[in-house]
């Protein structure tokens, strides 16, 4: 039982670590494509994009910067996975009490102690993960995307 709660108490830390992470990069990304946006405008009479004369400094931030910013936050999506595919280790865990608390015959309230701990963890973890962190991943995937489509389109039109 005390293994099954510290771990859960270990992943619940780590993941809300790492959400901590993920949600500073998101806003990041999110400025730093903001800023890229508003370095081009669009011609009302050729309907073209133009480059804006303001040399302030969303000339600095280029697609390169925006890529760097992608990697760092992919990396932290990868811990993210690490943490996701340990939730479904709690209920086994909780099985494996379970079993030994049977086999031991003597032990009841260990067996279901365990089951207990591990379904607390494993829907505890489970809602986290789908309210917080998943959350972020999700719509800074969706935010690089339609910046993708965006250079796409401004490529079109360059050429």
């Amino acid at each position: 039982v005390t293994f099954i709660i510290i771990s859960g108490l270990i992943v619940f830390v780590l993941m809300i670590v790492n959400g901590l992470k993920l949600s500073k990069i998101k806003d990041r990304i999110f400025e730093l494509i903001e800023m890229r946006n508003k370095k081009y405008h669009r011609n009302k009479h050729t309907h073209e994009l133009e480059e804006e004369d303001d040399e302030s400094e969303n000339t600095l931030v280029t697609v390169d910067t925006i890529r760097r910013k992608e990697s760092e936050f992919n990396g932290l999506c990868s811990e993210h996975g690490i943490y996701e595919q340990l939730i479904p280790i709690f209920p086994l865990l909780g099985i494996l009490g379970t079993v030994a608390g049977i086999l031991n015959q003597n032990d009841m309230n260990l067996a279901l102690e365990t089951t207990l701990w591990g379904l607390v963890f494993a829907i505890g973890l489970k809602a986290l993960d789908a309210l917080f962190p998943s959350r972020i991943i999700n719509d800074v995937e969706v935010k690089l995307d339609d910046f993708d489509r965006k250079l796409e389109l401004a490529d079109k039109f360059s050429e």
